[in-house]
């Protein structure tokens, strides 16, 4: 039994029904130090060899799923030509997210013990994927620092607009779902970089390839932001050429879409890994750093997609709480995690896919409220199956309102609308 409650397997999402159990504000027994203490401290350690062993051979899958799509190209008969793009580009996309799942490692500092080594190779990577390197790592610090937090979050920070507004109302309809889904696809990840969509409100409009931009940057940080942007031109200077030699289409198809994909996982996958129909965000009075850092919920997007993208979707609860650890031991120390906080650990199953869950529509029922540090009685095992039925995952947290009232309390569940 962990200090945080039964060790039974059952997790805070699944057990407590539509209010996951939250650490107390003056918490004793669940600190940063007794969760590190549960941990085995060789899982701390980083390797060279295997991080670098890493991004060789996240770089041979790119290019032998690259091979792979061409030889079907030719052998196949043309009918098949369009059911192998598409296969292409969503293999692709997710050979693309590891490459940047690396980088991000990088700007944590988790992937070797050099910090020269972990930026050149941070640089090259999101560089390689249109990226920012060092701009992007100084503003997810923040997140880090400020997880679920209503007025300091960096990212999917929940909307206050009342439920009664139409554009909520429309927003939580199935076409309206929908159309924020093709939203975040197409344009999410850049209308983040450049304008700080879904941050923190008093960030909004901020850009991340601006070395002024005072709210997320401090003055010693213009030359990091220059050096981020000299890569972005670089790697377009790259794209230029191509073009030129093998033409729009081919770079597009290629490359492009690919990254595009990319680009909506890195978005869903942040999202998904902090909106739950369970999960509280706090406003100031009620926030503290451990609090938010085990608001995140670890998921999955299957075993074969959770070990291509080097377990950050089914340990990003560890790597809240350490993310100077190498992600290789971050998967490891998770059953350690999962047993020392017992109910305070957050896992969903629900949803299994994120393909799965765009597919699959989903309700939930008025919100309610607990007391601070305690969740409220559970409900019949029957209720509480297909509450977690409804909460579902993309597009159920989507769908799902996540205003507040202003006379309810500050640590009441918050619900998703994006």
């Amino acid at each position: 039994m962990g200090k945080g409650g039964s060790a039974s397997g059952t997790t805070a999402v699944e057990r407590l029904g539509p209010l996951a159990a939250t650490i107390p504000l003056d918490a004793k027994d669940v600190t940063k130090r007794s969760i590190r203490e549960s941990i085995p401290p060789h899982l701390f350690k980083r390797s060279y060899v295997k991080s670098l062993g890493h991004v060789a051979l996240d770089l041979c899958w790119v290019a032998g799923t690259w091979v792979a799509a061409l030889m079907a190209l030719r052998v196949l008969p043309g009918f098949c030509a369009p059911l192998v793009w598409c296969a292409y580009w969503l293999y692709q996309g997710i050979n693309c997210t590891a490459l940047w799942v690396l980088a991000h490692e990088c700007g944590h500092g988790g992937f070797t013990d050099s910090r020269l080594v972990n930026d050149i190779v941070g640089w090259l990577l999101h560089s390689s994927l249109l990226t920012p390197y060092f701009s992007w790592a100084i503003t997810h610090a923040k997140h880090h620092h400020y997880t679920n937090h209503m007025t300091n979050g960096e990212t999917w920070v929940p909307s206050t607009a009342s439920p009664d507004k139409a554009s909520v109302k429309f927003a939580k309809s199935a076409a309206g779902t929908w159309r924020r889904i093709v939203v975040v696809a197409l344009l999410g990840w850049y209308t983040y970089l450049l304008t700080n969509a879904t941050g923190a409100k008093q960030n909004a409009g901020q850009s991340h390839f601006s070395p002024s931009a005072r709210a997320l940057f401090k003055p010693k940080d213009a030359n990091l932001v220059r050096a981020s942007n000299l890569g972005m031109l670089l790697m377009g200077g790259v794209l230029a050429w191509c073009v030129s030699v093998w033409g729009a289409s081919a770079v597009c198809f290629n490359y492009l879409v690919p990254q595009t994909v990319c680009n909506f996982f890195l978005c869903a996958i942040t999202f998904m890994q902090h909106t739950h129909e369970a999960v509280p965000h706090f406003d100031a009075e009620k926030w503290t750093w451990l609090r938010g850092a085990l608001s995140t919920i670890d998921r999955s997007m299957g075993p074969h997609v959770d070990w291509r993208l080097h377990h950050i979707v089914d340990s990003h609860v560890v790597h809240h709480i350490f993310s100077e650890m190498p992600f290789y031991g971050a998967k490891e120390a998770t059953p350690y995690v999962r047993k020392h906080l017992g109910v305070y650990y957050n896992f969903s199953a629900t949803g299994r896919t994120f393909t799965s869950a765009c597919t699959r529509p989903s309700s939930s029922g008025p919100a309610r409220t607990a007391s601070s540090g305690s969740a409220e009685p559970r409900s019949p095992p029957a209720v509480r199956r297909r509450r977690r039925r409804r909460c579902g995952g993309w597009r159920g947290a989507l769908s799902a309102p996540r205003h507040i009232a202003p006379s309810h309390p500050p640590w009441r569940r918050w619900r998703v609308l994006m």
